[in-house]
């Protein structure tokens, strides 16, 4: 057991206090002694004495030493009771002052708040132990307070609606952001919490059943994670994932559940943004292949319930598309495909489907349709709605298309065949002359398969040698000499055998082929001309087609500069042979490169001159030497007065700009007439001689000669 310490004052208390009973014994015993000698002298006197005195005299005597003592005693009990009175005070003052200090405690705070009392023993020791506690509180208040800042700032701040709600439907609590979310305030949804499943979209009011579900105990709420539409207070649609679980105490008690809504909205709209990019065209808004494809299946799908409809699949193409993006840029050609879009789009009925399929392709779905007749219908009107030009600022754009049509289930029974079909027969027409529109006929596979063929096997043929050069003479009317010789490409298949230019030439110039083919032609034919002039034929004039695409390449300049180099050929003896379309696709660059090719000593020539988009006037910005009349003109000369007329507008108008002009296609003396009399320079065609190989042309060059 501890010992009991006094404190100074306690003992300087008791010092006192025994120093007062000391003093009351003193008292006591000097009364005594005082009483005791009277008594002594009373009885050392004579008998006498003692015989006479009164015994009222020696009843004062007591009387008065009662008295005294009673008095002492008296003064010492009070004086020991308020020196009692003062030591317990004295002791129990720090437990006064402790819970004085306790009962103020609220009010005070910081170095306030501690006992400050100068005290040992137990007193000092219980004085130490409050403050202690006072600080480790302080300690935990303090971290409490952190945590609740924590907290508060994480709720607060958080975007997420969470909220504690009871089993009998009441919230415990609800955070601040549920106002963000749903519209509604703290106090609102506490007031009413069914508006937490009133607020539900009707249309997701099955999703969010589960908020109403609870175990199948029937004791607490069930947990999920679901995703709904609510309502807002304001009356937006929202989309909400809430994840909710139970909330058990330590006995496995149900207190109620916790629940979590983070507004998914934008996600949502990100999410279908990004699915409409997927399947959609992103510069028309259409719907792209793979949609197509989806919506061709549920129409097979539905025609298969109605087997006396047709389902259509119609393929539309605008024909020279790529001359548009040549001549005019691809911005105008975005344009003209989003106008073309439009148009198609409004002659669409309920339930078709109109799609870009690529490029300059756009592909219909008509379903449920009775006869082919509606399927021609449909594609007179398209050909029709092109009709009209297309305003773009102050230039006018017509275009023409060809359309392909394939049938359910004739032509195919799955989406992957019937559009194949499609696709054919819309090329079908535009071999056939464009601006019209063609079934599927199966022939059209044999046709697709062979013109893949050819795709294929232009590098191995070029390789192997099947490609060649014949050589047209071309003729100077006025001394009816050959200056010049035109080479022409051909193509000996292995399997096919000979392969028209026109079929294969534009296959090239679509799979970019033309640019190493055209470059085999021109070396070719580069050595060839030298090497005619070593075997001692007069210099002859070397024309050399040029595609628009091969003519576009960076260093083409520098191609047919390092070709003339290798061949040893004097550029004067190199003609290249340009198409009218080349000329306006892009104005600086080929004004750039034909100043280049000018200065090397080459001619040019613009070919085929009346059937593309030129004019006279717009020539002379150009360093050209000579012009070709189509022989679509020459063929008609003499019995049609609009092609007499224009052929010798452009001869008068060429010289006018001091170009030499040139007519192909010349095939009877009268047309050779014809020309001779307008003032025609030159001509080419099967009346003077038809394509020659080299060693044949050597032999017609010569049987000229005098």
């Amino acid at each position: 057991m501890n010992r009991f310490h006094l404190s100074l004052r306690a003992r300087i208390t008791l010092a006192v206090t025994g120093l007062v009973l000391l003093l009351m014994l003193a008292t006591a015993l000097i009364t005594l002694e005082q009483v005791t000698r009277e008594y002594t002298h009373i009885l050392t006197s004579n008998t006498t004495t003692v015989l006479n005195a009164a015994p009222a005299d020696f009843s004062a005597i007591l009387q008065t030493a009662r008295h005294r003592f009673l008095a002492a005693t008296l003064i010492g009990t009070a004086l020991v009771a308020l020196l009692v009175t003062l030591l317990v005070r004295l002791l129990t003052r720090p437990l006064t002052l402790l819970t004085r200090h306790m009962e103020e405690l609220p009010e005070k705070s910081g170095d306030a708040r501690y006992l400050h009392l100068a005290e040992n023993g137990d007193i000092g020791k219980l004085v130490n132990a409050f403050n202690t506690m006072i600080s480790e509180l302080e300690q935990h208040c303090m971290a409490v307070q952190e945590n609740e800042q924590v907290y508060r700032i994480v709720i607060e701040s958080a975007a997420d609606f969470t909220y504690w709600q009871l089993l009998d439907g009441s919230f415990k609590f609800i955070s601040p952001a549920c106002l963000d979310v749903t519209g509604y305030s703290r106090e609102e949804l506490m007031e009413n919490p069914a508006l937490l499943l009133d607020m539900v979209h009707p249309a997701d009011q099955a999703v969010a059943a589960t908020l109403r579900m609870v175990s199948e105990e029937g004791t607490c709420y069930t947990s999920d994670e679901i995703e709904y539409r609510i309502t807002t207070k304001e009356g937006a649609i929202r989309w909400i994932r809430h994840a909710f679980q139970p909330i058990y105490d330590d006995g496995g008690t149900c207190l109620g559940r916790r629940g979590s809504s983070t507004d998914i909205t934008e996600r949502k709209q990100l999410a279908e943004q990004v699915s409409h990019l997927v399947l959609h065209d992103l510069l028309t808004g259409l719907p792209n292949r793979s949609l197509l494809t989806d919506h061709l299946s549920l129409a097979l799908g539905q025609r298969n319930r109605s087997v006396t409809s047709f389902t259509v699949v119609l393929f539309f193409g605008i024909d020279r598309f790529k001359l548009i993006n040549d001549t005019m840029g691809h911005d105008v050609g975005d344009r003209i495909l989003i106008m073309t879009a439009e148009r198609l789009g409004k002659m669409l009925l309920t339930g078709d489907t109109l799609c870009r399929f690529s490029g300059d392709v756009f592909a219909m779905i008509l379903p449920e349709r009775e006869s082919r007749h509606e399927a021609i219908t449909m594609s007179y009107q398209i050909l029709a709605g092109l009709t009209e030009p297309f305003r773009l600022g102050n230039q006018l754009v017509t275009l023409t298309g060809s359309i392909g049509i394939a049938l359910s289930p004739e032509d195919g029974t799955d989406p992957d065949s019937l559009l194949k079909s499609a696709e054919t027969a819309m090329y079908e027409a535009k071999r056939s002359g464009k601006n019209c529109f063609r079934f599927y006929a199966r022939e059209m596979n044999f046709q697709a398969v062979q013109l893949l063929k050819l795709d294929n096997s232009m590098p191995t043929s070029l390789a192997r040698g099947d490609f060649y050069l014949q050589f047209q003479p071309q003729l100077d009317l006025k001394t009816e000499s050959v200056v010049a010789v035109e080479a022409l490409l051909r193509w000996r298949h292995p399997e096919l055998g000979m392969i028209p230019p026109d079929r294969f030439i534009p296959l090239a110039e679509e799979n970019g082929f033309i640019i190493r083919l055209g470059s085999w032609v021109l070396k070719t034919a580069c050595e060839q001309a030298a090497a005619w002039l070593k075997q001692g034929l007069p210099p002859l004039r070397m024309a050399v087609n040029i595609s628009s695409r091969q003519f576009s390449e960076p260093d083409f300049v520098d191609l047919v500069a390092s070709t003339l180099e290798s061949c040893a050929l004097n550029p004067d003896l190199l003609e290249l042979e340009l198409t009218e379309s080349l000329l306006v696709s892009n104005e600086q660059q080929v004004q750039q490169k034909l100043q280049a090719l000018k200065a090397m000593g080459i001619h040019l020539a613009i070919d085929d001159f009346g059937t593309g988009y030129s004019s006279l006037s717009y020539l002379k910005h150009f360093p050209l030497d000579r012009l070709k009349i189509d022989k679509s003109f020459i063929n008609d000369i003499l019995i049609d007065p609009d092609d007499a007329a224009i052929t010798e507008a452009i001869i008068v108008m060429a010289h006018s700009l001091k170009l030499k002009v040139i007519a192909e296609g010349v095939e009877t003396r009268e047309q050779l007439v014809f020309l001779e009399d307008r003032g025609c320079d030159e001509m080419q065609g099967y009346f003077l001689s038809r394509p020659l190989s080299e060693h044949d042309l050597v032999s017609f060059i010569k049987s000229r000669q005098p």
